[in-house]
């Protein structure tokens, strides 16, 4: 879901970004597994999970998220449809149910909300402001950071041409009268599909299959307008440095003085949201992102302070947003009863698809730059992979498992160098506030000893 459903016009006037690389050969993907899944017309589509990066946060879920992706059969169990809405065009694997089986949604306009059907996952490619290495690598760098922004878990996979032929049929006809980017992003589809070998950055060396990102699509996430605000899509990023979260992580002020309290239910939400906040703002730089404001979203999570083990508990919560206010289920509130909680927003970055290779906004409103708080976790994870950037092994990781080319690699080492210049300078200038790990408002924590060179 999107604020606005536009790019940048240097987006519009050049829709697909081609590299001078022969097309990938999907021989040489090994990753840590390797699915196979036959198509009606004999072909042996692929479905590979990267290598997870040596230390970094991965979530005991993501290991069962990767094979569940892995799982899907686009012939069998899940329905496949082409998608209207929003920017770039893609594949929603959407689940059956009591009304529309698999042969009724794939036989059906994929009119998805009058279905009522659910999306399990999502399959872009490098298409319009999509980018297949940017799906990758935003799920990597994420637990590479510390497990930011909570990013949905992404695998490498590839459709039939054929298959995809017919889907992108079915949406150019959808969309016939339709100039939004999205309709021109199928109309370009269609032409790959008259001249594949002109396309090598959205077919394999074979030529018979399509290959991308598959991503897992979270649910039930609401739009984070406290964050991005609400306007225009020309003005966002303007508009996002005027919110009150960010303003928080801008302010010389103390989270203590910010929030008036150390109290751990009080400042529980400001310290995960700045926090959030400013994940936000480096793993986007790191990235290159270009369309983020207006694409954050949240969900309702309950902290608590568990009283046998004096540590933070996490759990789900089904609460909503009625008229701004944050209304508990009667029944959540007994379980947590007699135990300091709270019900808080937590962000999800869940569409990272145009980075990599795309106008980094963070860097262009020199957002990093007026960063005067972070969690030290975070800063921590950053500076040893910043220091990673330079040994041969992480490049190969980077082209072997992420897709990367070299230029993208070039310019990840160059946003790192960059974050990592003006992170340590406002560290050791007293400016940047190492207070917004949640620990440290636990009774009795100790203050953290926080040293600028790690």
């Amino acid at each position: 879901m999107r604020l606005v459903a536009v790019c940048s016009s240097a987006v519009l006037s050049v829709l697909v970004s081609f590299s001078s690389a022969l097309a990938i050969d999907l021989a040489n993907l090994k990753g840590e597994t390797r699915t196979e899944h036959l198509s009606p017309y004999g072909v042996r589509e692929l479905c590979v999970v990267p290598k997870k990066w040596p230390g970094a946060a991965y979530r005991s879920e993501d290991t069962g998220k990767e094979s569940t992706l892995c799982g899907y059969d686009f012939y069998r169990f899940v329905g496949i449809c082409p998608k209207y809405n929003s920017t770039n065009p893609g594949v929603l694997l959407l689940a059956p149910n009591a009304k529309y089986d698999k042969e009724a949604i794939d036989a059906s306009d994929c009119n998805v909300k009058k279905m009522g059907v659910k999306t399990e996952a999502k399959f872009k490619q490098t298409i319009t402001c999509s980018y297949t290495p940017s799906i990758l690598a935003y799920y990597h760098m994420s637990r590479i950071l510390g497990g930011v922004g909570r990013v949905p878990v992404a695998v490498i996979r590839t459709m039939d041409l054929n298959v995809h032929n017919q889907l992108t049929t079915k949406a150019v006809h959808a969309l016939r009268d339709s100039t939004d980017t999205i309709a021109e992003g199928w109309r370009k589809l269609g032409q790959m599909h008259l001249n594949p070998r002109a396309f090598p950055q959205l077919v394999d060396s074979t030529l018979t299959q399509l290959y991308g990102g598959l991503s897992d699509n979270v649910k039930n996430e609401e739009i984070y307008y406290d964050v991005s605000g609400r306007g225009s899509y020309n003005s966002r990023y303007q508009r996002f440095l005027k919110q009150k979260p960010f303003l928080k992580v801008a302010s010389s002020k103390t989270v203590a003085q910010i929030v008036g309290s150390t109290e751990f239910t009080r400042v529980a939400q400001d310290v995960i949201q700045m926090k959030d906040v400013a994940d936000m703002v480096l793993i986007d730089t790191l990235m290159n992102q270009q369309d983020r404001i207006g694409n954050i979203h949240y969900k309702f999570y309950w902290y608590s302070i568990n009283p046998s083990t004096h540590r933070i508990e996490r759990s789900k919560s089904d609460a909503e947003l009625v008229e701004g206010q944050i209304v508990v289920p009667a029944e959540e509130k007994r379980q947590m009863a007699g135990r300091p909680a709270v019900v808080l927003k937590e962000m999800v970055l869940k569409d990272n698809d145009c980075g990599v290779i795309k106008d980094n906004m963070m860097r262009a409103f020199s957002v990093l730059e007026k960063v005067r708080h972070m969690s030290y976790l975070t800063y921590r994870y950053f500076m040893a992979f910043e220091k990673s950037l330079a040994h041969p092994a992480t490049k190969d990781y980077f082209k072997t498992e992420m897709l990367f080319t070299d230029k993208d690699y070039r310019s990840l080492q160059d946003n790192a160098k960059k974050a990592k210049e003006i992170l340590t300078g406002t560290c050791r200038t007293g400016q940047l506030k190492f207070d917004l790990d949640l620990e440290t408002y636990l009774p009795g924590a100790r203050p953290p000893v926080t040293p600028c060179n790690i």
